[in-house]
């Protein structure tokens, strides 16, 4: 299967998708995995800001409702979050979680992952959690993410990629058919929710995604398959 064109680069209004499914979304996400993606959020920040000083500068890339943003807050008392979706309402709907006995500690910004709204080398680091696969053009939301984060900086990327060989369980039954169910019983958006396996089986692999990473200015890209059975991918670039 070619990985030349995913769906959101091959034209799918995503925007317009996720605006719908925002206030429901977080519901969605926990009872489609369990609260698993609690866990691989804590594993990957954690990796973010190892080492990366008292007062690092993250940008949370496609933050949507701001679970990665608090995350980072949280685990890191003196960071300064900026958290960058173009989904007005996902970003609406992560504004009610914010501590109101914090302000200013997250911002956040209605901007496009291909055209970032930041100086060169503003950011000390960034996350982006199931964000990437739905840009429409790869290659450069990727070099944007790199312009905008110091040399030496860290970028860690949880995402769902395309599997080398198709999984019997995961792909043909769990993606395939019981997760859109799950969904559209949640949110009441089919659509949205049919996109989700549709859109991994046309994206990138692990080895063509640390190819382009590499591609666009990484010097050192790691790809590294959480439990449970390599469902989801840490990606871990500097």
């Amino acid at each position: 299967m070619s990985a030349t064109a995913s769906l959101a680069e091959s034209g799918a209004d995503i925007q317009s998708m996720f605006n719908r499914v925002a206030h429901k979304y977080d519901a969605a996400n926990r009872v489609m995995s369990g609260g698993i993606d609690v866990v691989w959020r804590k594993k990957a920040i954690a990796r973010l800001l190892d080492r990366m000083g008292d007062a690092p500068r993250v940008l949370d890339l496609g933050a949507g409702t701001l679970d990665g943003a608090l995350e980072i807050a949280r685990r890191s008392s003196g960071a300064r979050v900026v958290a960058a979706d173009f989904a007005r309402e996902m970003l609406r709907a992560g504004r009610d979680k914010l501590p109101a006995e914090q302000p200013g500690r997250i911002a956040t910004h209605a901007a496009d992952g291909h055209h970032l709204p930041y100086r060169d080398a503003a950011f000390d680091g960034a996350f982006s959690a199931f964000c990437v696969r739905n840009l429409r053009d790869l290659p450069a939301g990727m070099r944007e993410l790199r312009r905008v984060i110091r040399p030496g900086g860290r970028v860690v990327i949880l995402e769902f990629l395309r599997p080398e060989r198709t999984r019997f369980f995961f792909d043909r039954i769990w993606n395939a058919h019981v997760l859109p169910l799950i969904g559209w019983a949640v949110t009441g958006d089919r659509a949205a929710y049919r996109y989700l396996p549709d859109s991994i089986a046309h994206f990138r692999t692990s080895a063509e995604f640390e190819a382009l990473m590499l591609e666009v200015g990484f010097a050192d890209v790691e790809c590294k398959p959480l439990f449970p059975s390599g469902v989801a991918t840490m990606v871990v670039a500097s």
